[in-house]
């Protein structure tokens, strides 16, 4: 007799054979969620386009770490005198606004992960309030 475990999703208390992770009512759910992650992906990849390919090709990604070396912690912060490490190489005017200032160092700021959600944050919440007949 194989010993038995509880199934690994979330408040599921039916005990399954060892060598397995889920129940049968839950082996399914999990196959989904699989293919919806990969849906999720090709989406992403779909719609982003070029800014997706830009964002995965050779020059950004030797300016993304050439950037980084010579600015190593992040300048918001560092202007508020707080000593951060950069996280990501972030464009300030954003690239789908301005795609000629894509490999532009003077439209590059090194950031923490904190400040480029905040500002992702503030643009996405800027955009959204924009009527849709002046958006770019």
């Amino acid at each position: 007799m194989k010993p038995k475990k509880v199934c690994n999703h979330v408040g599921c208390n039916v005990l399954i054979d060892y060598d397995k992770s889920y129940c049968a009512k839950h082996q399914t759910d999990k196959q989904q969620r699989v293919t919806s992650d990969y849906d999720v992906y090709d989406n992403r990849k779909e719609i982003g386009g070029k800014f997706f390919q830009f964002y995965h090709s050779k020059a950004w990604k030797r300016l993304s770490y050439s950037y980084r070396l010579r600015n190593p912690m992040c300048e918001v912060c560092l202007k508020k005198d707080i000593y951060i490490k950069c996280d990501v190489v972030d464009h300030i005017l954003p690239i789908r606004n301005d795609w000629s200032k894509r490999l532009d160092e003077n439209n590059l700021q090194a950031l923490c992960h904190s400040c480029h959600n905040a500002k992702t944050r503030a643009e996405s919440t800027r955009l959204s309030l924009t009527p849709l007949n002046k958006r770019g």
